[in-house]
């Protein structure tokens, strides 16, 4: 019989870098306000569904030297199509998710 004695769990987390200089001052208030942008998104496009904005955010956004970034512990918020969404050109996005 084979026992598993290491921690296991079924929660990921995932983070992003962007420099500020790839976006726009728009952009970056709507990456900041992710949820209430979403909310307004989703109420308007019904095709739309970012995850789980109106449940909590898990995602803790931060800006600093020239760069804006988020990481969370819990990825219910489809951060990367939100980012998509929103006209963030992604080939300057850095993510990690695992």
């Amino acid at each position: 019989m084979k026992l598993k004695t290491d921690f296991v769990t079924n929660s990921s987390s995932s983070s992003f870098v962007i420099a500020t200089e790839h976006l726009t001052k728009e952009q970056i208030a709507m990456i900041h306000d992710h949820i209430e942008t979403a909310l307004i998104i989703e109420s308007k496009d019904k095709d739309i569904d970012f995850g789980f904005p109106n449940r909590g955010d898990a995602w803790t956004i931060s800006e600093a030297n020239g760069e804006i970034s988020g990481s969370t512990i819990m990825d219910n918020f489809d951060m990367m199509g939100f980012l998509q969404y929103i006209g963030v050109p992604m080939e300057f996005v850095e993510n990690d998710h695992s």
